[in-house]
């Protein structure tokens, strides 16, 4: 018996070295070698040595011998004005260690629950805007990061005003995250309703806060901590709106994407809504599931019963300390 104790202290170190062991992640710069290069032939060869990223990015499965890729290529990395906007990644970037520390928690996080998963390669690339922002298979992740450099840099993306706020670095594991969440959201899509579009969301927003439990709320979601705080303080009126409405059933394409989509604003609900109210509630809803029920992430994942999830939340639109 006397070695009992011992043996105790063994599982728990390797119980411990198992759950604290780290997924390593290392955001690689594939623009690098590309910038150094001036003649289309070595344009072909750097598109030749990454066919994953030209693959996933620009769309291509030619390569090398896609011309007007090739072309497009060479005349912006000898392009001065594209050049500096590459310089400024590196200023905002650094070595990535920031977004590589919370892919890498993240991750870890994602395979102890579900042990499927694989984490990805990560590469982040200028190009001024050729590709999205971000590119995501089941293998790899490609991040525009021109896309993300923020306020200071040179050229921003052409997008309205209340989506640029959200292209910024803080804002890409979040992102990620999230779309990586739809490989285990499982959903009944005969059930067309409002309400299902907004258990979806919700259950993402859930997930990304689990694998990033430390990320604020206004990352996940896009919000401002102002439009958070105003938005939490109308609880009660956004419920009301959605019930005296009978939104919750509604299957309208045109009605549910006026609570969904990305807009200034809700206007149905009021000047001060945030755009895609619909997907807040919903995270509401789930939350409350989650933390009432406890079902564990993969359970709530797994759950492809909005209405019995909404129902077992016991949802009124009241505050938390209500």
């Amino acid at each position: 018996m006397k070695g009992l104790p011992l043996i105790i202290g063994l599982v728990s170190l390797l119980i411990f070295n198992a759950c604290s062991k780290q997924e390593p992640v290392t955001v690689q710069r594939a623009d690098d070698q590309l910038f150094q290069t001036r003649k289309p032939e070595d344009i072909q060869e750097w598109l030749n040595n990454n066919r994953d990223v030209a693959r996933a990015y620009f769309g291509t499965t030619h390569y090398g011998q896609d011309t007007a890729l090739v072309n497009e290529l060479s005349k912006r990395v000898n392009d001065k004005e594209l050049r500096v906007l590459y310089d400024q990644t590196h200023e905002t970037f650094g070595t990535a260690g920031d977004l590589a520390g919370a892919l890498s928690e993240a991750f870890t996080n994602i395979r102890a629950n579900f042990p499927d998963f694989h984490p990805p390669k990560v590469v982040g690339i200028v190009t001024g805007f050729m590709g999205p922002d971000l590119a995501i298979t089941d293998s790899l992740i490609v991040i525009g990061l021109d896309w993300f450099t923020g306020p200071s840099a040179k050229y921003r993306p052409d997008v309205p005003n209340y989506i640029l706020k959200r292209y910024q670095k803080e804002y890409i594991a979040p992102a990620i995250v999230l779309a990586i969440s739809k490989r285990y959201n499982s959903e009944d899509r005969r059930d067309q309703t409002l309400l299902a579009d907004m258990i979806y969301y919700g259950k993402s927003y859930v997930f990304a806060k689990t694998m990033l439990p430390d990320v604020p709320d206004s990352l996940v979601i896009g919000y401002s901590d102002k439009q958070l705080t105003a938005t939490y303080a109308a609880q009660e009126a956004v419920w009301a709106h959605f019930i005296d409405a009978q939104l919750l059933y509604q299957t309208n394409p045109n009605i549910k994407e006026r609570y969904l989509a990305d807009r200034p604003f809700t206007s149905e609900v009021g000047p001060k809504a945030p755009g895609g109210i619909g997907r807040w509630l919903g995270w509401r809803i789930v939350g409350k599931y989650n933390d009432d029920k406890d079902p564990g992430i993969q359970e709530l994942m797994n759950n492809a019963n909005a209405r019995q999830l909404f129902e077992a939340s016991g949802y009124k639109g009241l505050a938390d300390e209500k």
